[in-house]
């Protein structure tokens, strides 16, 4: 399966918190649609579980959202990106863009998840 958007080495501590709790974890890649931790030896946890991830940037800026559980492999979590506050989006949209470092990347993968909801 081909990627539609281009993922973007981050390695930020984050926090990951599920109905039964929660605990640090580390980002390894995050996307316009989702995310890659590393961490996440909470038990019980399965495919399909929502998931808060809050992730500090800086003392002024964080990246929130709610997510899904895509896929759990030892201690490594894809986690779909469900919802997300306007700020957080504003956040992300940016990282990426920085990241990328090409604007027509950056609008065609934005076209791609809004045709994607």
């Amino acid at each position: 399966m081909e990627r539609r958007f281009q993922r973007i080495p981050l390695e930020f501590p984050a926090t990951l918190l599920t109905d039964g709790g929660g605990g640090p974890v580390r980002v390894e890649d995050i996307s316009l649609k989702g995310v890659l931790l590393e961490g996440a030896d909470l038990p019980g946890m399965a495919d399909g579980d929502e998931v808060s991830v809050d992730i500090p940037l800086s003392e002024e800026a964080r990246i929130t959202f709610e997510g899904r559980v895509r896929w759990r492999e030892g201690l490594w979590l894809g986690v779909e990106i469900e919802a997300m506050p306007l700020e957080s989006a504003s956040h992300l949209r940016r990282l990426v863009e920085l990241n990328l470092g090409d604007e027509a990347l950056l609008e065609r993968e934005f076209a791609a998840l809004i045709q994607a909801d």
